[in-house]
């Protein structure tokens, strides 16, 4: 198959989120916002949440699929900031705003926001809830991002694999009768969760509420197949990504925010669905299988077939068939 055409003035892809040393500095015990770190440690306010890093010296805190808040590192400041939908309740006065590091009453503002702040229970609940559980697992792998983009990724659309699946599948809704079927469409530029395993590889997780839309359940494969084709071009244009990749691990594992160190050292790409409780009907199973049948032939040669994996209490491999 012929290779794609980029100009040689095409951009290199990045994944450029791993914090500088003053931000990092700001983060660990005691400093000025350390208590964004101890929200991972515990549940605040009866809810579960996950910081992550971001681009420009930003860091992300999650409930559920919501981010409750970002802040991030200026030159002068630093920045609290939150969608109108929180920054527009009364418990985000006083926290959202410009501080300045030496100042006092971040804790205190921080553990009033989460205290009062009203999240609807569609961000918590369902995949929500399934974004909470499996940030929390440290086997087989260590989870160390999400929602996670590339900077100067290669649009899914040039990927001449994923418009071969998505051709094979669309024959497979003509055939099935469109009302039994929905059309198959590639959409998504999040991975929902980034991983590495303990032999050294990318794990890239796609997550599902088994129980609801079960379209979205059963072409889940079919999304996961964009962002395998997605980082592996990248990976192959850019290999310091690795590095960056590194970069973040390090940085978390450094304030306790990933239980274990791990590296990307083995250069390779495992993909993953993930469900919470395996909660499909047997007709969504059966079309799962055959989507998965159709990706499987699409992905990279170097790249194993896609695993299926529930999560009760622990992780579980679930068979693809019925």
């Amino acid at each position: 198959m012929a290779a794609l055409n980029r100009g040689s003035s095409s951009p290199s892809p990045s994944y450029e989120r791993a914090p500088s040393d003053e931000l990092l500095e700001m983060l660990r015990p005691g400093n000025f916002l350390s208590p964004l770190v101890e929200l991972n440690e515990r549940a605040a306010e009866g809810h579960v949440h996950d910081m992550h890093f971001r681009r420009d010296d930003e860091v992300h805190v999650y409930r559920g699929l919501t981010s409750l808040l970002s802040v991030g590192l200026k030159a002068s400041h630093v920045e609290v900031e939150a969608h109108e939908t929180y920054r527009s309740q009364t418990c985000a006065q006083g926290l959202v705003r410009k501080w300045q590091p030496e100042e006092g009453g971040f804790q205190e503002k921080l553990s009033d926001y989460l205290r009062d702040v009203h999240v609807e229970a569609r961000w918590l609940e369902g995949e929500g809830a399934v974004q909470r559980d499996w940030a929390q697992v440290t086997e087989p792998w260590i989870p160390f991002d999400r929602e996670a983009v590339l900077g100067n990724g290669e649009d899914a659309e040039n990927f001449p694999q994923l418009e071969a699946a998505r051709q094979a599948l669309t024959e497979i809704y003509k055939e099935t009768g469109r009302k039994q079927w929905a059309e198959p469409k590639l959409k998504g530029n999040k991975v929902d969760q980034l991983a590495v395993d303990y032999n050294g590889r990318l794990v890239i997780i796609e997550l599902k509420d088994a129980s609801k839309r079960e379209a979205e359940v059963y072409y889940a494969p079919l999304q996961l197949l964009r962002y395998v084709w997605e980082w592996r071009d990248a990976l192959k244009r850019n290999p310091r990504i690795w590095q960056q990749m590194q970069a973040v691990i390090e940085a978390r594992f450094e304030l306790g925010l990933t239980s274990e160190l791990v590296s990307p050292h083995s250069r390779g790409i495992r993909a993953v669905v993930g469900f919470g409780s395996d909660r499909r009907s047997d007709e969504v199973k059966r079309r799962y299988k055959r989507v998965l049948d159709v990706v499987n032939a699409h992905l990279p040669p170097e790249v194993g077939p896609i695993e299926t994996w529930a999560l009760k209490r622990m992780p579980y491999e679930v068979g693809a068939t019925l």
